[in-house]
């Protein structure tokens, strides 16, 4: 399996520099492949094009390409309250909107090009007008609250909690009425878009989305919250410590 993943990464690789040259395919250790060295670019959006370049490092998983790589920009230009995580890896966008993507095209020229090279552009686009050319979601819970609404075309946080709710829970069916109130059932509503996502994600990533969603909600929100509308493994959880803390307000 190792020499199967060796050669296709050696074979993904040749593609990727034919067209980003300065970068190098290098065996840290054992089994465990980097990219690193400088990607130059030129990109454009909306007749804006920039050319520019950055030192970046690229960290493929043990189980690539099942997964996507993780990258870093290694130059020390972007500084790290710009869209990165703790371990300053890039966010590139809301996870499931990065597996998305890179479960479409999986491989190291479509993952440099549709997420690295447009997270790049980005910033040199910030540097040089003082705007984000794409938008911008917020950080952490509050950001995959506005990515849901927006990939399901809704402005009700609940909409997009039951929509989640059938992905988390795996209760799709097709037949039934799709939950965003148009009376329509699921297959000629947001079936396929559902599909889409659950097509290469476990059941858990909507899971953890789910509980990341209902993190986001404000205490207004709250007060009129459909708690039936969490995945069920979420409600139970939510259900037991509400049970928990009745029990210890018994004793006191």
């Amino acid at each position: 399996m190792n020499n199967v993943r060796e050669a296709l990464i050696r074979q993904q690789f040749k593609g990727l520099a034919q067209t980003y040259s300065g970068l190098q395919l290098c065996e840290d250790n054992p089994g465990r492949w980097v990219i690193r060295g400088m990607l130059s670019f030129s990109a454009t959006f909306q007749d804006v094009t920039i050319t520019d370049a950055f030192s970046i490092l690229i960290v493929l998983p043990d189980d690539y390409p099942d997964s996507p790589p993780i990258v870093q920009e290694t130059g020390g230009r972007i500084p790290p309250d710009f869209h990165q995580y703790p371990d300053r890896t890039l966010c590139l966008g809301a996870p499931v909107e990065v597996w998305r993507r890179f479960k479409a095209n999986p491989c190291l020229i479509a993952f440099v090009e549709t997420l690295v090279v447009e997270y790049l552009y980005g910033y040199t686009y910030l540097e040089k007008h003082g705007s984000l050319p794409f938008g911008e979601l917020s950080h952490g819970c509050q950001g995959i609250r506005e990515y849901y609404m927006d990939f399901f075309s809704t402005d009700d946080v609940q909409i997009a909690l039951a929509l989640l709710k059938l992905l988390a829970d795996g209760t799709y069916r097709g037949h039934l009425v799709c939950p965003c109130g148009t009376g329509i059932i699921l297959r000629k509503c947001h079936g396929p878009i559902l599909l889409g996502l659950l097509k290469h994600q476990p059941k858990e990533r909507f899971l953890r989305d789910a509980t990341n969603i209902l993190y986001s909600l404000e205490k207004s929100e709250m007060e009129h919250f459909d708690w039936d509308l969490l995945p069920k493994v979420l409600k139970r959880e939510i259900d037991e410590m509400a049970s928990e803390r009745a029990n210890r307000e018994k004793c006191t």
